[in-house]
């Protein structure tokens, strides 16, 4: 028993999924090319085909619904926003319909169409990354890299934090729902609701930074000698290393196209 309990943290983690046993610099590098390919290729079409392929990669990753609940907030509240500026003050051309002085055109439906594509392909391969790489594999990966482990304490903390947050929030609403305060109902019930949790919220985080900062010096966290590790990461496969480097190669040439593009 105590050999089989020891030998779980001896082999390297895998869950079975493809997209989520990959390397977490592999999933970096992938992210920024597919995150960033659609600022090149400054084409709409691409963009939305981009975040139908996110959506794709999140199902086949197993984590569909935990994407999509967050994914969508990003297209009610920056999608649909940007758009509608987009299209009601982009100059243009060929007007469609004018209201109240505002001048809708072909040119600005498309211009906002375009940088709405742009916002969700990004963001969507972010959350997809985050969806799909826990914390700690991707600030280990981090450190094997050569960064510090300050760095990479700090880029994990930075997430626990928001974690944490949402989970006392989420208990501090519990508290007050059970105390016969209104937490539901319109936007400005909710809003009336959650201004006053906010106060225990930053106290609870300065607090939670105190003590993380106590258990790491009692730890001698900043000890100057190498740390160990729970767990091991995969290795990187040859397979997986040519499809980073495909992906890689094709981002270089659609930016090389487009500098001739723009140079013709």
């Amino acid at each position: 028993m105590d050999y089989d309990f020891a030998k779980q943290y001896m082999n390297p983690k895998r869950t079975g999924n493809v997209i989520r046993d990959l390397n977490p610099m592999s999933k970096v590098n992938l992210m920024l090319v597919l995150g960033l390919s659609p600022f090149i290729v400054q084409n709409y079409y691409y963009g939305f085909g981009m975040v139908i392929l996110f959506v794709l990669f999140s199902a086949a990753a197993g984590c569909f619904r935990s994407f999509f609940s967050l994914y969508w907030k990003v297209l009610l509240l920056f999608g649909v926003f940007l758009f509608v500026v987009k299209a009601a003050f982009a100059p243009g051309e060929h007007v469609l319909f004018r209201l109240w002085g505002i001048c809708v055109t072909t040119e600005s439906i498309q211009s906002g169409l375009n940088i709405v594509s742009l916002v969700l392909a990004f963001s969507g391969a972010f959350i997809l990354f985050v969806k799909t790489t826990p914390m700690d594999e991707f600030t280990y990966a981090l450190e094997k890299k050569g960064v510090s482990h300050m760095v990479s304490f700090v880029i994990l903390s930075s997430f626990q934090t928001i974690t944490d947050l949402k989970q006392n929030a989420q208990v501090i609403m519990e508290s007050q729902k059970a105390r016969g305060i209104e937490t539901e109902g319109n936007l400005l019930k909710r809003a009336k609701a959650y201004i006053p949790v906010m106060g225990p919220l930053v106290l609870n985080a300065i607090s939670s930074t105190e003590e993380k900062s106590i258990a790491m010096d009692a730890r001698a966290f900043s000890a100057p000698v190498s740390h160990t590790f729970l767990s091991e990461l995969p290795e990187v496969s040859i397979g997986e290393k040519a499809v980073v480097i495909l992906f890689d190669l094709a981002f270089v040439g659609l930016i090389t196209g487009r500098i001739v593009l723009w140079l013709i």
